[in-house]
């Protein structure tokens, strides 16, 4: 019979239950635990993939798609235990005692420890998620758009946090807690967070428990331009940091465990900055539509 899923699984994945269950069990047949079989997608889930995948591509994803090579592998008629590497191939016209030149060194990624740590498995990177497959129905917002629904927070930026000067705006700066952390933000987009991160943590305790910020309120342009506001001006946006490390930007590399809680922060309007052009995988920010419903209750 042949074996299905019907969304993907893993990093930046859909992680339906059925799904995640379907691929657990292959992988554990396959020889690679993904510890207990529970059907939810967590780190050690997505780091049996990534090891998994090592076999046999150079830049593992962390990801099983429906119609993707990594499925076809995991279904793959094979013999049962652990995979193993290819053998050295045979060289005919070697002699008894004599040992063949060694293969040319290579860079290709080494795969994850069996029983990756934790904390190492949640700031594993993965490739950036293609952009079809984030943020669906979502669209980021722009400096015009947000001056024209919100108001400019103060008359002047530079590349430095500055206090907000908009005194209208000031009203609706609360701090407060959102779950894991503090954070100071425009009422509304703190009130947000707080039910995503409670989802989260329902969801993904393992990436909850890690999770930590950079910051949310601060009024400075975006960095490397000399116009353009940053979103964080507003308090609209959040940097987030797993087990205290901040993911690099521009690098076209995520961390693991952004990449299972993106979805969740997609699902309550929070556009990941892993889409944008210069990759910022830590970044998210309320989406337009979050805006356009939040503008008349601050004006």
């Amino acid at each position: 019979m042949t074996v299905t899923i019907t969304a993907s699984v893993g990093a930046s994945g859909r992680n339906l239950r059925p799904d995640v269950t379907i691929v657990q069990r292959l992988l554990a047949d396959r020889g690679v635990s993904p510890g207990r079989i529970d059907g939810q997608c967590g780190p050690h889930t997505v780091n049996a993939i990534l090891r998994f995948q090592a076999q046999f591509l150079a830049h593992p994803d962390g990801r099983v798609d429906p119609q993707g090579a990594t499925l076809r592998r995991l279904t793959a008629p094979h013999t049962g235990g652990t995979a193993h590497a290819p053998q050295t191939p045979h060289n005919p016209t070697a002699r008894p005692g004599i040992r063949p030149p060694a293969a040319p060194a290579t860079h290709a990624p080494q795969p994850p420890a069996a029983h990756a740590p934790l904390d190492a498995a949640l700031t594993a990177l993965v490739p950036r998620p293609s952009r079809d497959t984030i943020n669906q129905g979502l669209t980021a917002v722009s400096p015009a758009f947000m001056v024209q629904e919100l108001g400019n927070p103060r008359e002047s930026y530079n590349a430095d946090c500055q206090p907000m000067t908009n005194a209208t705006l000031r009203r609706f700066v609360v701090s407060d807690s959102v779950g894991p952390f503090r954070v100071t933000g425009l009422r509304p987009a703190v009130e947000s967070l707080r039910a995503a991160f409670t989802q989260i943590s329902q969801d993904q305790p393992a990436v909850y428990a890690a999770l930590g910020t950079a910051g949310m309120l601060c009024c400075r342009l975006v960095r490397g331009s000399a116009t353009a506001i940053s979103n964080h001006s507003w308090g609209t946006a959040i940097d987030l940091k797993l087990n205290g490390v901040l993911d690099r930007r521009g690098d076209s590399q995520v961390q693991t465990g952004l990449t299972l809680i993106a979805s969740i922060m997609n699902t309550h309007g929070w556009y990941w900055g892993a889409a944008f052009r210069t990759e910022d995988a830590m970044h998210f920010e309320a989406s337009r539509a979050l805006i356009s419903r939040w503008a008349p209750l601050v004006r």
